[in-house]
């Protein structure tokens, strides 16, 4: 009877109405089973016909999809819906659409199916890609509810910079870094499922650095490296110049490979680089998956040549300009220059070391800083990335003078008469000198005058290297006290003057200088003869100092003896050592002070005969037991006796002569014999030997030992040597300076 009515009804609305269709609401079964079939209608309970139906699963068309089957009722035209093995992949929305020239209609209903995660497609378990690729790993799973994908990194961490999207997995530009097992996991509330890839990563050989240049020293290691990476194994050869290196010269490069885990290590190496090295270097690299090339450019450099035309160009006191050009073109450029300059003393000794590094675009510089006076020698040198390179040629200069910075120290000064003051000091500090000192200027005035300027007198000092000084002030009044400076002078002008010091003249006389000889010496004494010149100081003479000094001694020994108002005297040094040289002087003192020296003698006391015979006894070695001693005095000795030999033979054979003629006149007639008397033929004897005897006499001035100058008795002169080599007492001076003049003589 329904299905009556609803033809019926067609019937009539097709005739009369002219409608668009509308769908009848439909619903799957709220649990279907797994794995029976379900049957679903589509009806459009208005619309005029003819009307036509589509279904669609989650808005794809079901025509083609496997295991879904469409249907149509043979009485009510309905479009029906199979699904013929009900499972979990069926599960989702469908759609049933109606149209017909009016319009169309469309209504949707779920299908859940529920069920634990199954796999629908995913990649190869054995994944293999190439170096910088770019990989996706798939792993398409359903259920429902809808499963979750989750990919992990079983040996290592997915790269942070690919991350999975749903089922699929991306690796852009694959590398090393990426190979390892990969495991998919799909999640639902039903269950889960996993899956594992295993990536392999084919790395073919590659240099990460194709070009590169490599400078090296001259005669230094040179090393090059080529780091190959790619799976192994990976072989490198060399090339030169595109000759391969073992045509090139094998017994100079030394090759070694060193296989890693990324790759192969290869280097090659020169112990000592010469410029026949200098040239292009290529590095092969090959493995089962590809090949690379990598290339070097070697240079070979050196230190660079030294800067020319260095030169002096003007010199000051303290500032010296100096210039050059630049050496000849390197491989390499100047960085800078480095001036060296030292200062040059007297003695030939170089001071301390100065060194000045400019600008590789500088080709004059001034030196400054230098001290006044002085000698320097200076060169230059280039310098470039390798290091230092050859000086230049070395040159000298010394800068202008200036006046004196010092002022001369340890001035003393002592009365050495009425009329006389001796002086003496020390030269200023060397570094204040400002060049070289001439002489020094001896001021001096009354101690009272302050409105009265010094009076100088100059001590000229020439070529004298000593930095001690003496000067007698002479022609001053008596008992008069004196104010004394000194002051330095050079070429350039005079430099400050030393602290003032004061003295006062003598109220009376002192001894004149006494004359002094050599009487006698002997083995172990030396008698000293002396004269005293009269005039009234001598009388007042309390006693006489005698100095002496054995061989080259820098002290002075000093004995003193009274004078027993005598003018001639002796004194005799005992216990001397035998052939030894004495230097002595003597001195008198009175109550007024010490007397000018007595010129310096110098003698030597005799040889002892053992030492006299000593030679003859030295052609043997007594040590030796026996054996000969120096050659040289076998030589002498022999000559000796050859001498002696030869004068032996001459002797006989003019005795043999003369006996020879004594017989002969033995034989001639007495008549013969007494008529050469008479007529005063006969020859005189000229050997018979004169029986007088010489006249001898004692005199002291030719006994006298050889001695440095002259001796003279000019007592008008109270001053007769050189002032510069008197002596500096030490009992009755006031002089402090612990070094003996004749310790510095000029």
């Amino acid at each position: 009877m329904f299905h009556q009515l609803i033809v019926f009804f067609v019937l009539s609305c097709s005739i009369t109405c002219q409608d668009p269709p509308r769908i009848t609401p439909f619903n799957f079964p709220h649990s279907p089973v797994i794995g029976r079939s379900s049957l679903v209608y589509c009806l459009a309970e208005i619309g005029t016909p003819p009307i036509t139906y589509q279904w669609l699963r989650n808005n794809e068309p079901i025509d083609h999809q496997e295991g879904l089957k469409v249907t149509i009722e043979p009485i009510t035209s309905a479009f029906g819906l199979v699904i013929q093995s009900v499972s979990v992949q069926f599960s989702g929305n469908y759609t049933c659409i109606a149209r017909n020239m009016f319009g169309e209609d469309k209504f949707s209903a779920p299908l859940i199916v529920k069920g634990p995660p199954v796999w629908i497609n995913t990649s190869s378990a054995d994944y293999k890609a190439h170096h910088g690729s770019n990989i996706d790993l798939i792993c398409q799973a359903e259920g429902f509810p809808t499963p979750q994908i989750q990919w992990i990194k079983k040996t290592g961490q997915i790269r942070s910079r690919e991350s999975p999207i749903g089922s699929k997995l991306s690796l852009k530009n694959a590398n090393k870094q990426d190979e390892g097992s990969y495991e998919c996991l799909a999640v639902n509330e039903l269950g889960s499922i996993t899956k594992s890839i295993m990536v392999t990563i084919s790395v073919p050989a590659e240099f990460k650095e194709k070009n590169v240049a490599v400078s090296a020293k001259k005669g230094n290691l040179l090393e090059l490296t080529c780091s190959a990476d790619g799976d192994q194994p990976v072989t490198i050869k060399w090339f030169k110049d595109s000759t391969p290196i073992d045509k090139v010269d094998p017994s100079r490069y030394s090759i070694t490979d060193a296989p890693n885990k990324e790759g192969t290590k290869s280097i090659m190496t020169v112990s000592s680089a010469d410029v026949k090295d200098d040239g292009l270097y290529h590095c092969f690299a090959e493995n089962s998956f590809g090949k690379d090339e990598r290339k070097i450019r070697v240079t070979i450099i050196e230190p660079p040549p030294a800067p020319t035309n260095f030169a002096v160009q003007q010199v000051w006191s303290r500032t010296v300009s100096v210039s050059w050009s630049r050496p000849p073109e390197s491989k390499t450029s100047i960085l800078s220059y480095l001036i060296r300059y030292w200062k040059v003393s007297s003695t030939g000794v170089n001071d301390r070391l100065n060194e000045v590094n400019i600008s590789s675009s500088l080709t004059l510089y001034f030196i400054k800083d230098l001290e006044p006076g002085s000698s320097y020698e200076s060169t230059i040198i280039a310098i470039n990335e390798v290091g230092l390179g050859v000086p230049s040629a070395k040159i000298s200069f010394s800068t202008g003078e200036e006046e004196p910075t010092g002022a001369p120290v340890d001035l003393v000064v002592v009365s050495r008469g009425p009329t006389t003051a001796r002086l003496a000091w020390r030269s200023p500090p060397k570094n204040t000198w400002n060049g070289k000192l001439i002489g020094f200027y001896v001021g001096y005035r009354l101690f009272d005058d302050y409105k009265t300027p010094h009076s100088f007198r100059t001590v000229y000092v020439g070529e004298s290297n000593s930095s001690h000084h003496e000067f007698f002030l002479t022609s001053l009044l008596k008992g008069t006290k004196y104010s004394i400076i000194v002051k330095s002078y050079n070429s350039a002008g005079t430099g400050p003057e030393s602290q003032e010091v004061t003295v006062e003249t003598l109220a009376g006389d002192v001894p004149s200088s006494p004359r002094l000889f050599v009487s006698t010496a002997t083995i172990d004494s030396i008698t000293l003869g002396y004269s005293l010149p009269s005039n009234a100081a001598n009388k007042q003479i309390q006693n006489l100092d005698l100095h002496f000094k054995e061989g080259d001694d820098s002290s002075w020994r000093e004995m003193d003896f009274f004078v027993d108002s005598k003018e001639i005297g002796e004194y005799t040094l005992s216990a001397l050592n035998p052939d030894t040289v004495y230097t002595v002087y003597l001195t008198a003192s009175n109550e007024n002070g010490v007397s000018d020296p007595s010129p310096i003698i110098k003698t030597r006391t005799s040889r002892s005969q053992r030492d006299n015979f000593a030679n003859f006894g030295s052609i043997f070695d007594p040590a030796g037991n026996g054996q000969f001693g120096d050659y040289r005095d076998f030589v002498s000795i022999l000559s000796i006796i050859i001498a002696v030999a030869i004068i032996i033979i001459v002797i006989v054979f003019a005795f043999v002569y003369v006996r020879k003629a004594q017989l002969e006149a033995e034989t001639k007639p007495n008549f013969e014999f007494a008529l050469a008397s008479q007529t005063g033929t006969l020859a005189l004897n000229k050997s018979i030997p004169n029986f007088g005897t010489e006249r001898r006499f004692h005199d002291s001035d030719n006994t006298k030992p050889l001695m440095h100058g002259t001796m003279t008795l000019d007592h008008g002169n109270q001053y007769p040597v050189s002032y510069s080599n008197l002596p500096t007492e030490s009992r009755h001076s006031k002089l402090v300076d612990p070094s003996h003049i004749y310790d510095f003589p000029r």
